[in-house]
């Protein structure tokens, strides 16, 4: 019996000596890094792990319904294919900062995933739906630098409804640079993509010699903003030997009215373009005051021309435009926004010239944080100035449901 009590105990001496010895073998593991939070850029920003990197991720799912009376084309007397249509849409972002001895470094993406059906979201879009996916914005920050694919430094857009006649909104590739001067004051220069600018309307454009000169001043204080803007855009025609420069200038102002609701505001714009209707968002495609099909239908889409021939000379196109917009909070979670638009283009060509106006207002309940469900009414009409045309007066009548979710 004391045998076998001698050979237990020394076994079990022997595997604790064994396992301990082990143990200490072992490599010690190295301590957990989690994601820690980066909030020198505001909510949402985290450093992404083992650098100094601070990333934003973002984005929202956003369902639509569009139903349109149109009265008819005005150059063909044609309606659209479809007087209703869906869309749904994915869109998500990445924004990455990093501080360095310059200044921060920025890039971000943005990229969209989008399904349409029916004619009144795009008058191309057949009645069995379309698929289209994009990367809209992709650009790097630095030292006051940008440079890639992103918003015009034309543009000055918080407008408060979803469909937006008359204003420029286009994303483009672009190298600029902002001058900050302290106190919410800044000019920025850049040179852009023209071609992303061209409207065609039959008459044709040559190749792009020179990029878009785009400039703006800005003011962005407690009451609200401010901005004024200019631009230079070359045309060259393959039709003469010759080539202009179209230009404008537009000026607009956002004011705040705490004193009716906490986030109201007022919102407006004036600009004159010669050669380059798409700075008024008319002419080329992607302006966001025609992302309704049977707007464009009526105003023509691209047939408006920047330019046209006469007499071997480029006559330009001639335009401006008006926009006036509030934004009213009934309460935290209901809102509404009215906005008025006009705009007057005049070619010389007496059919092509036109004026327009438009009155859109919608109401949005928002029953929890980044949840948006809201109704709204577009009406615009156009008026043909020629006397010996008879499609004169146009119109339509657009409406959306809009269901979103921020994320």
């Amino acid at each position: 019996m004391k045998l076998v009590k001698s050979l237990v105990l020394g076994s079990a001496a022997a595997f604790v000596g064994v396992t301990g010895a082990s143990a200490a073998d072992l490599p010690l593991a190295e301590p957990v890094e989690y994601v820690k939070v980066c909030d020198a850029y505001g909510a949402g920003f985290f450093y992404i792990p083992g650098t100094e990197t601070c990333l934003n991720i973002g984005g929202y799912v956003r369902a639509e319904y569009s139903v349109g009376e149109v009265s008819k084309n005005r150059f063909t007397g044609a309606r659209p294919s479809n007087a209703s249509g869906f869309r749904a849409r994915a869109r998500f972002w990445f924004d990455a900062r990093t501080e360095t001895e310059y200044g921060t470094v920025r890039t971000y993406i943005r990229a969209q995933f989008q399904r349409d059906s029916g004619g009144v979201n795009n008058v191309s879009t057949t009645a069995t739906g379309s698929d289209d996916s994009i990367f809209d914005k992709a650009f790097v920050q630095f030292a006051g630098f940008t440079a890639g694919l992103t918003d015009s430094f034309w543009d000055f857009k918080p407008y408060p409804t979803f469909t937006n006649p008359f204003v420029s909104d286009r994303t483009l590739a672009l190298i600029g640079y902002t001058f900050d001067f302290g106190g919410g004051f800044s000019a920025s220069a850049a040179i852009e993509d023209g071609t992303a600018r061209r409207s065609n309307g039959g008459t044709v454009y040559q190749e792009q010699t020179y990029p878009d000169f785009v400039g703006n001043i800005r003011l962005q204080q407690g009451w609200g903003e401010a901005q004024l803007s200019g631009f230079a855009h070359q045309i060259n025609s393959s039709e003469v030997n010759d080539s202009e420069w179209g230009y404008g200038g537009m000026i607009g102002a956002k004011v705040n009215l705490p004193f009716l609701a906490k986030g109201d505001y007022l919102w407006g714009s004036a600009a004159y373009t010669e050669g380059a209707l798409s700075y008024i968002g008319l002419g080329s495609s992607g302006d966001s005051g025609f992302s309704s099909g049977a707007t464009q239908n009526i105003v023509g889409g691209n047939s408006a021309p920047d330019f046209v021939i006469n007499g071997g000379d480029i006559d330009k196109t001639k335009a401006y435009a008006f926009n006036l917009g509030i934004l009213h909070y009934w309460s935290p979670k209901w809102r509404s926004a009215l906005q008025g638009t006009y705009a007057d283009v005049n070619v010389k060509t007496e059919r092509a010239d036109f004026t327009a106006y438009a009155v859109t207002g919608n109401l949005i309940w928002t029953p929890v944080k980044k949840l948006d469900i809201g109704a709204e009414l577009n009406y615009v009409k156009v008026k043909d100035k020629a006397s010996n045309y008879t499609l004169r007066d146009d119109d339509a009548f657009i409406g959306r449901l809009r269901v979103q979710r921020d994320f």
